[in-house]
């Protein structure tokens, strides 16, 4: 009986085991939504526009582009579930480093607002995540969050032990 529990021990995912090729994957997935959500965003304003004689064309002149990423990532973040749905749908959570729970909305803000400023940078600040030993990049240094596979967060005995892991 106590070999089994030492085998499941050994089964269950490291924390940060494969997060890079999530993230990746996850990004896609985001984009995807991204690029509907950007039509249909498009679309209702240019209905609006139309329907309220022009009165609402104001609307083409906001920065969707860098508006709709940064309120998709902040609330997807920002919410119960700690992950945008890319990333929920690649086993990944976002946590707070310093006590390991939900992040706030302060910092799924952050997060967001220098990823997006990351990829206008020609995505040169997520490298940093190659030569991090959890897999962080810049936006997830500067926010104080943490990127980890939902799985080992369920198998998790002791809250914040990953934390000193070098996954």
């Amino acid at each position: 009986m106590n070999q089994n529990r030492a085998s499941d021990a050994d089964d269950r995912p490291r924390p940060f085991e494969g997060v890079i090729g999530r993230r990746v994957a996850a990004w896609l997935i985001d984009g995807a939504i991204l690029f509907i959500l950007s039509w249909l965003v498009w679309g209702g304003t240019g209905l609006l526009a139309v329907l309220t004689l022009g009165l609402a064309g104001g609307l083409f002149m906001l920065p969707w582009g860098l508006v709709l990423p940064i309120l998709y990532g902040t609330l997807s973040i920002g919410s119960p579930l700690s992950a945008t749905p890319g990333q929920a749908l690649m086993g990944l959570v976002v946590r707070s480093e310093s006590d390991t729970g939900h992040p706030s909305f302060g910092q799924a803000f952050t997060s967001t607002t220098l990823l997006a400023l990351s990829w206008a940078a020609g995505g040169v600040p997520l490298l940093a995540a190659f030569f991090s030993s959890r897999s962080r990049t810049l936006h997830d240094l500067f926010s104080d969050t943490i990127v980890v596979r939902s799985a080992a967060l369920r198998s998790e005995a002791r809250p914040g032990r990953f934390l000193a892991e070098d996954g």
